[in-house]
């Protein structure tokens, strides 16, 4: 070959080089879905509105960060780190007591790549960020009691004083406070049928509810709707998350204070034990509530995601684990959210109340009991919903 040919042959295969990155294909963006769960049990009536309330925010919360691009475990860490924060859920503030009246957490979060937990952590305002941190910074799994605190001090994650979680006391007086206070507004206020032209008065057990296309409306609670197997404080297990972002990434998350009056070093398989709380790989993703020692035995979220690999339809799916896992262990205190590889959200659950929300394509749905569905179009996002310019960092 002569000097002009060998010539010509290096310029061709350096604009070959060149031009490979614009050869690649294009990455498809996608719209996102979070779902949240605050934990399988029974709320009583008096505070299931609020608690409904607050999920609805911690997907809303997280969603927003979806919208704007920030990755999954981003959105599964800021939804549960909303419920963390908030008193009427079992994780950190306002957790169930161990048998020293102790507020000692667990917490999980999953990708499809590795896991990181936490378990029988003290005075943790966040145990999901000190999981995130086991996911992100080790090669390890779990870390668990001294060796998470020291941890978390490693990783300028803050010890709070003593008992700084444990807001029962407070949280009682406040509820009792805000329930007077509804009551007496209530009690001053009318409300008219305009079909019949009359006023009719809003008493104390009156309360606003959603009808099926997002509007509300006044609904006055007879006697026959009352539950006369009411508990008289909330009974909820684990919190969870699961969420599916622009780049279709999935993850999980749970976070928990366990059983009350659980001994010491106990930990619960909810938080810390990966296939029973919460499972995430290439096919979806899931979170699961309910009674530990039941889900200890049986594993359900790692069945529920086997089930999706089978192209089985995800409602399908985490309907017919659940029901083998009541029938199986005779056990129906138990709850699942899920997302399958496209996005597709599933909310399934045996127990008496539920409370979960999902937010897709703008719009947030969510429920506590059974056949309860209501949805509201979401208003106060930054970012519109077709705005596909990502802000999270570039990891496959």
């Amino acid at each position: 070959m002569c000097d002009y040919c060998s010539w010509i042959d290096q310029i061709l295969a350096r604009i070959k080089f060149e031009a490979k990155p614009d050869e690649k294909k294009r990455r498809s963006y996608v719209d996102p879905v979070i779902v949240v769960h605050g934990g399988a049990g029974k709320v009583p009536r008096t505070k299931r509105k609020h608690i409904l309330f607050e999920v609805k925010n911690a997907a809303i919360e997280a969603y927003s960060d979806l919208i704007n691009g920030r990755s999954a475990v981003d959105a599964v860490e800021k939804g549960i780190v909303y419920m963390e924060s908030k008193p009427f859920f079992n994780c950190a503030k306002g957790g169930s007591l161990d048998i020293n009246d102790e507020i000692v957490t667990d917490a999980a979060i999953m990708t499809i790549r590795d896991a990181g937990c936490v378990g029988a952590v003290r005075d943790i305002e966040h145990p999901i960020s000190l999981a995130r941190k086991v996911l992100e910074k080790t090669e390890h799994v779990l870390i668990v009691e001294n060796g998470a605190q020291k941890f978390a001090l490693d990783n300028g994650i803050s010890i709070l004083p003593p008992g700084s979680l444990n807001i029962s006391e407070s949280l009682m007086s406040s509820f009792e406070s805000l329930t007077c206070c509804m009551n007496e507004e209530q009690e001053g206020n009318e409300w008219r049928n305009d079909a019949k032209g009359e006023k009719k008065e809003c008493d104390s057990d009156c309360f606003i509810n959603r009808s099926q296309d997002g509007e509300a409306y006044p609904y006055c609670v007879l006697s026959t709707d009352l539950d006369w197997d009411d508990p008289i404080t909330v009974q909820v297990s684990a919190v969870g998350v699961v969420a599916y972002d622009r780049k279709k990434r999935l993850a999980s998350g749970t976070s928990t204070a366990g059983e009350p009056r659980k001994p010491v070093g106990s930990i619960s398989s909810i938080g810390t034990v990966i296939g029973c709380g919460i499972y995430t790989d290439e096919h979806g993703c899931t979170s699961v509530s309910g009674n530990d020692t039941s889900i200890y035995c049986y594993a359900p979220a790692r069945r529920i995601v086997k089930k999706l690999s089978e192209d089985i339809p995800i409602n399908t799916a985490v309907n017919t684990v659940l029901q083998n896992f009541e029938n199986e262990t005779g056990e129906s205190h138990i709850g699942a959210i899920a997302l399958d590889a496209k996005g597709e959200p599933c909310v399934s659950f045996n127990c008496t109340h539920f409370p979960w929300a999902f937010c897709q394509k703008g719009y947030v749905y969510y429920g506590m009991a059974q056949n309860e569905k209501y949805w509201e179009k979401i208003t106060i996002l930054e970012r519109p919903l077709d705005c596909m310019c990502i802000s999270s960092d570039d990891e496959d």
